[in-house]
């Protein structure tokens, strides 16, 4: 029998560990997961050539998008398709329904790892973990606090800037998987979340998130922390320019998990400077690999990371292994898991 075809526009696991060292029992695992004896395995970003790949597939991989325009009529082999996410609005899981062809959301594994660092960054800001730390090690010039009876001393250093993140305001610029995430994980920890889109969502979505849509402006203009999480075009870029930043409260907070250039990193560095901003996490930059004496990383209350959030080689394995684990399941004689659309799954 002819091994299945299996494609998908793109894998960030193969993409994005491509032309740099990893360990061989990652690399072991990504040949694994997409094993040439038993599939063909195609990566097409070129929309004509994926969908031309796509003809003659069995296995349909996607993220939360649009299917091709035509895929349907044209894969008439088609026996899947696997949607990594936890949402899929913007699926046509019904037309697919129509087509007998099952569909299965699951989520990222990559997503939950940005979010996981997004809300370290965000707690090692507010509660001042850096500062914390040096002053644990090195000791202070401030009263110690005294010891109580139980033997115990509360913040003995008398360590300023450490608040609490319930009832504090996020705002999320741009609505996209991650920031989904990141709303949840917020939400959890009692902050109030609001968002800008640039276009309207279903409200189940901000059920689900217990996030709230507003204005661009009233955005920037009343957060306690801002996090941009759009795609990066000639309108997006610095986005947070000057004047967003201008518009933040005195003291608040930035983050940026997204991409580099989304920010105005001089006026960050001025705002940080000058104390506008009390505090930002950055895990992406512009130029990356970013200077190691750039004098934005000397700034006041910046926490840097050098774009691990969900770039480490685990998390893209096991980012590969989920979106292939449904593919693996029907060619070892099983069945998919969490098909959404209700097609009922037909063994060969």
């Amino acid at each position: 029998m002819p091994i299945p075809r299996v494609v998908v526009a793109y894998h960030p696991a193969i993409g994005s560990t491509r032309g740099r060292p990893i360990s061989s029992e990652h690399q072991s695992r990504i040949d694994t997961a997409i094993s040439s004896e038993r599939m063909d395995f195609i990566m097409e970003r070129d929309p004509a050539k994926l969908l031309k790949a796509a003809e003659e597939a069995e296995f349909f991989l996607t993220k939360n998008a649009p299917l091709p325009g035509g895929l349907l009529e044209r894969a008439k082999r088609l026996r899947f398709i696997n949607v990594a996410t936890r949402y899929g609005e913007k699926v046509d899981a019904g037309a697919a329904a129509e087509a007998g062809v099952p569909v299965a959301f699951r989520g990222r594994p990559i997503v939950d790892s940005v979010a996981d660092h997004s809300m370290a960054l965000l707690l090692n800001l507010v509660r001042n973990m850096p500062e914390a730390a040096r002053a644990a090690r090195e000791g202070t010039d401030k009263p110690l606090s005294p010891t109580r009876p139980d033997g115990s001393a509360y913040n003995w250093t008398q360590l300023e800037g450490v608040r609490p993140l319930r009832g504090m305001r996020l705002g999320l610029l741009g609505m996209g998987e991650i920031a989904r995430e990141f709303a949840v994980r917020a939400a959890a920890f009692g902050m109030e979340v609001r968002y800008w889109n640039r276009s309207p969502l279903p409200e189940w979505i901000d059920r689900k998130t217990a996030a709230t849509p507003v204005g661009q402006d009233d955005l920037f203009r009343t957060s306690d922390v801002i996090y941009p999480s759009v795609g990066l075009n000639e309108y997006t870029r610095h986005i947070v320019g000057e004047d967003a930043i201008r518009a933040m409260p005195r003291g608040s907070y930035l983050i940026n998990i997204g991409l580099g250039p989304l920010v105005d990193q001089d006026a960050l560095q001025r705002a940080l400077e000058d104390g506008h901003l009390a505090g930002a996490g950055l895990d992406v930059f512009s130029p990356e690999p970013f200077p190691a004496d750039h004098p934005l990383l000397r700034a006041p209350g910046l926490i840097p990371t050098p774009h691990i959030a969900g770039g480490d080689d685990e998390t893209l394995v096991r980012e590969l292994e989920a979106w292939m684990a449904n593919v693996h399941r029907v060619i070892e004689g099983g069945e998919p898991e969490n098909i959404v659309n209700g097609v009922e799954w037909k063994a060969d």
